[in-house]
């Protein structure tokens, strides 16, 4: 039966790619088939996927209140606005724990004119510039444009990266990365130019929620007591990912936000569940 999703375009409801998305959070066999049976039984032609969604997460939530967190990655990221900047030194502690040095917001000097690089990533002689396409809301896509925008911002820049000593022999990339999808053109094109794109369920196996679930980088409003202003002094020490909740004591990490402890300790607590389940 079609489903609405949140671009509006229909789709045929596929009950494995429903239950994969269970086992990716981490739930063994049982609960993926009973969750899969139970949601199944309410699925009806033109419900949203955001209906099916809420209904998982309610089911979710009276069963595994941590197995909803981690089911909830995508509304997490979003959850990192309103603006894009949370999100950039997001991308770069991610890319951090795959061995890269970032630097967030540096401005470039290009050939024509100066750049502000949302990231900009080096690792084994590569070097890479990355755009940030942050989106708060589900069902917009990054198009053709911001491929192209993209890739023009690199060229003016790259020109005059490899006039840096040393850098003459180095590998020189623009990455567009975005915590939804891209359209078919806008891929097309990017594997046409050799832009790479890491986006929401694309590249296959090398997505970006790929790279969060295999090492475990949850950003910390996937954090069942997430608040806000909690989000934004942790932001202001560097933390935004979860496993960054536990370098530090509780009292310390108290005092360094102003945080009440409780506050912090509930929030480690809930870090260590998310990690280790």
């Amino acid at each position: 039966m079609d489903i609405i999703k949140a671009s509006g375009e229909k789709e045929k409801f596929d009950k494995e790619k429903f239950c994969r998305s269970l086992r990716r959070a981490g739930a063994d066999s049982e609960a993926v088939q009973k969750i899969c049976g139970a949601i199944t039984k309410e699925v009806y032609p033109g419900i949203s996927s955001r209906e099916i969604f809420e209904k998982t997460q309610s089911f979710l939530k009276k069963d595994n209140p941590i197995l909803a967190a981690r089911y909830n990655l995508k509304r997490a990221i979003m959850r990192l606005g309103p603006t894009g900047f949370p999100f950039e030194k997001y991308i770069a502690g991610v890319l951090e724990e795959y061995g890269y040095t970032t630097q967030v917001g540096k401005q470039v000097m290009g050939r024509c004119v100066t750049h502000e690089v949302d990231v900009i990533a080096q690792k084994e002689g590569k070097h890479f510039m990355i755009e940030c396409k942050y989106h708060n809301s589900g069902g917009i896509r990054s198009d053709l444009k911001v491929a192209l925008y993209t890739y023009a911002r690199f060229l003016d820049v790259e020109e005059e990266w490899r006039k840096i000593p040393g850098h003459k022999n180095f590998f020189h990339q623009a990455w567009l990365v975005t915590n939804t999808k891209c359209t078919s053109q806008a891929i097309k094109y990017a594997n046409c130019a050799g832009l790479k794109i890491l986006s929401w369920r694309y590249p296959k196996g090398g997505s970006l929620e790929n790279l969060i679930e295999r090492k475990g980088l949850y950003p910390i409003t996937i954090l069942p007591s997430f608040a806000r202003y909690a989000g934004e002094r942790l932001a202001q020490q560097g933390i935004m990912l979860t496993k960054n909740l536990l370098q530090y004591s509780a009292d310390s990490l108290s005092k360094r936000t102003g945080l009440k402890l409780h506050i912090i300790q509930r929030l480690q607590a809930e870090a260590k569940q998310i990690i280790n389940s």
